[in-house]
């Protein structure tokens, strides 16, 4: 509409979360020997309609599984990915927050996810991460330091 009307418009790209909260922690969403590819997913559902994904592409340890909005349904998710063959010590990642002032972020593995986000009280907005690319964070981390998870194994 602005350029039928002769009006000069710039379109300046954004940053998706992935890009953004990645790039933040340290987490390459690609890395030779650790990931050759990234897929995004919802991890939310609409209301009466199940989290129907295709667990066992998503499963994949040679790729970085970037899931938005998935903390009502990150106990679903690390079950269908661990039942699916992603290997439970699989490094992961929850950010809340990303690339804010405000941002909190936890790392742990896969297994341990749930019950950190839960021990964290972590809210939405919040992106999850999992991946091998995951354990890279500590050394290449630079905006703010993860939060350390205080839930003991198995529990």
């Amino acid at each position: 509409a602005l350029s039928r009307h002769g009006i000069n418009v710039e379109v300046i790209p954004g940053v998706t979360a992935a890009s953004g909260c990645a790039a933040a922690l340290g987490i390459p969403l690609t890395h030779r020997g650790l990931a050759t590819g990234v897929r995004y997913v919802t991890g939310h559902c609409r209301d009466g309609v199940h989290l129907d994904l295709n667990w066992k592409s998503l499963a994949d340890p040679d790729t970085t599984l970037v899931i938005y909005m998935g903390l009502i349904n990150i106990a679903k998710i690390r079950d269908e990915l661990i039942k699916a063959g992603l290997p439970a010590d699989t490094p992961a990642g929850a950010i809340e927050r990303g690339t804010t002032e405000d941002q909190r972020t936890i790392l742990t593995t896969l297994k341990e996810l749930p019950d950190c986000i839960e021990a964290a009280d972590l809210k939405a907005p919040s992106l999850l991460i999992i991946g091998r690319v995951v354990g890279l964070a500590p050394d290449l981390g630079w905006y703010i330091p993860p939060m350390d998870c205080d839930v003991e194994a198995g529990q």
